[in-house]
């Protein structure tokens, strides 16, 4: 059973509603009545004809959600996927037509118990003098066939109506007009959908249904009941072609016949449990694939619009934009907090434009160049071998260097070292090895670029530190040994204040931090040169490395873990010991 973030069952639907007043003084819930109204229409402030909606809960942020100037003057819930009792729509209905000589729009979604209770609503407010019109939507594309059923289901192509009718009446359409754009907006869109995983009611101990591993339920509605077929899972794009094929095949009474040349509008509707990434996914393939189709989306509205409670899938809707206007009426302003808005340029397409260049690297790596340069060409040469071991020996540690990051963090560090390594490995033909600030710059670029996540970044806050300094060294009077200590000790510092670590954190600064001290108290005339050197780094890091398993996590994503979680090295530190050895090695 999946945990459900609710007090009661019985009161989870009034309780949402409840929520929603919280900060939202232009709504009001009528008391005693699951009925949400824009509180302007209440106060005379709003005029005109007024659009009422609703259904069973479950679909939030449906109907509520769309209460507001430009869409809804009122909605009313039922319980979870139950149609609300007449008195409750009559209440609505009552709340913004009662005197309102424009009349009221009902829109019924095409459920046999909201075509039962709100026809009964609309007619005892028709008897009491009220002048009402009433739409029931229908917009499913899943039925080939539509004799023997009740008819094409109401869906999400159903916001379409809503907001381009809701925003005709708010500037002035009449009830007569507002209706007669909702038939022609329902003969000119079509949804289609797909689930991976069932809802669970509140409450209940399991789903409605259960999705086999690795298949979709295809063609499925909102509340909870199984799809038109169980077809198999695929990739993002095969899933979205065989929507789109279902959505416009010509053996269907319910196809939208769209034609090459067409522009549409189209809502890519998370059905209540479909990760953000996976929507953008899903987004961009409807909008490639119709474009393939020769037709052209000209908005796109991506959201959790109309849900099935926590149901893992998503439902398409398309819509022929058949007269212009509609783009107008779909892009005018509303309060109603659930419409998605699109960023629209305003200056068309064709507009041109610029985009400034960073060319700052370029710039540096010529100055940094000339600014410190090894004339021994044996130097550069070593400093070259050096690369050549990093590039031979670290990938051996990675599966260690995973491991100990597994128990506080996402177990990728050596993937993710590696990732650097292999980046330099293939740059190292280019790599400008005689002059060591513009090699420790290029080194830092490879690190941001090609490791990315935090580690990426600091190691590329160290290079590029280093190699600040290195350019800006006196050349004379200052030995090598002295001048490379300095530029370490400032990248390590630029690591501390950017990552907010010291020593003591348990981070990679305690393997760093060792090794510049142990560079920094060498000898200038050390035996074997640059060897000796490494391998005192490397030693001090590695004592600094093995430190760390008793450390308590200050800094990096160890300290957001319980401490009994964090047992062994620090994956950080012990990577640059394994990095250090292998320099030193060469």
């Amino acid at each position: 059973m999946t945990t459900q973030l609710i007090n009661t069952s019985e009161r989870c639907v009034d309780e949402a509603l409840e929520g929603l007043m919280a900060g939202n003084s232009g709504l009001l819930l009528l008391p005693e009545q699951r009925v949400v109204v824009e509180r302007a229409w209440l106060t005379g402030r709003r005029k005109g004809v007024a659009i009422v909606t609703g259904g069973g809960s479950g679909h939030e942020p449906f109907a509520a959600g769309y209460v507001g100037e430009g869409m809804l003057a009122a909605a009313v819930a039922g319980s979870v996927f139950t149609s609300p009792p007449p008195a409750s729509i009559a209440a609505a209905i009552t709340a913004v037509g009662k005197d309102n000589p424009d009349g009221v729009l009902v829109v019924i979604f095409n459920y046999t118990g909201d075509r039962v209770n709100f026809g009964l609503a609309v007619e005892r407010c028709r008897a009491a003098g009220m002048k009402v019109g009433m739409y029931v939507s229908g917009d499913d594309s899943a039925l080939a066939r539509v004799t023997g059923t009740a008819g094409r289901r109401g869906l999400c192509g159903t916001l379409f109506v809503l907001k381009i009718v809701g925003a005709m009446v708010q500037a002035g359409a009449t009830l007569d007009q507002a209706l007669e754009t909702c038939h022609k907006l329902g003969s000119a869109m079509g949804t289609i959908g797909f689930a991976a995983s069932a809802c669970q009611m509140p409450g209940a101990p399991k789903p409605l249904f259960t999705v086999p591993q690795g298949m979709l339920e295809l063609g499925l509605g909102v509340h909870g009941e199984k799809g038109a077929a169980t077809i198999k899972a695929g990739t993002a794009s095969q899933v979205m072609e065989t929507l789109l094929d279902n959505l416009t095949r010509e053996d269907s009474e319910t196809r939208l016949d769209l034609q090459k040349g067409d522009e549409v509008a189209v809502i890519v509707n998370n059905l209540g449990c479909t990760s953000e990434l996976e929507m953008g996914i899903l987004r961009r393939e409807v909008v490639m694939q119709l474009k393939q189709r020769g037709v052209n989306p000209i908005r796109v509205y991506q959201g959790s619009l109309m849900t099935s409670l926590d149901m893992k899938g998503v439902h398409i809707s398309v819509l022929r934009i058949l007269d212009p206007s509609w783009v107008t009426l779909l892009d005018a302003p509303t309060s109603a907090l659930a419409w998605p808005t699109p960023i629209i340029h305003e200056g068309g397409k064709d507009e041109a434009f610029s985009v400034p260049e960073y060319d700052l690297n370029l710039s540096a790596r010529e100055a940094l160049r000339s600014s410190y340069t090894l004339n021994d060409p044996a130097h550069a040469q070593a400093l070259r071998a050096c690369l050549e071991s990093l590039v031979a020996k670290v990938p051996q540690h990675e599966e260690l260097l995973n491991t100990l990051d597994s128990g506080c963090g996402d177990g990728d560090c050596g993937t993710t070292l590696l990732l650097g390594i292999r980046a330099i490995s293939n740059q190292l033909p280019d790599l400008p090895t005689a002059h060591p600030a513009a090699l420790l710059a290029s080194l830092g670029d490879v690190a941001s670029v090609s490791m990315g996540g935090s580690s990426g970044g600091l190691y590329s806050i160290l290079l590029t530190a280093a190699a600040s300094h290195l350019a800006s060294c006196p050349s004379e009077g200052v030995s090598p040994r002295a001048r490379w200590a300095g530029a370490l000790r400032k990248g390590v510092a630029a690591v501390g204040e950017y990552g907010g670590a010291r020593a003591g954190d348990r981070t990679m600064l305690d393997a760093l931090l060792p090794a510049v001290e142990a560079l920094d108290s060498s000898a200038d005339d050390a035996d074997d040169g640059p060897r000796a050197l490494l391998q005192a780094m490397a030693t001090a890091a590695d004592r600094g490395a093995r430190r760390t398993k008793g450390m308590k996590a200050r800094a990096g994503r160890a300290s957001y873990v319980r401490e009994e979680k964090v047992t062994g090295e620090d994956a950080g530190a012990r990577a640059v010991a394994c990095m250090l050895q292998a320099l030193a090695s060469y």
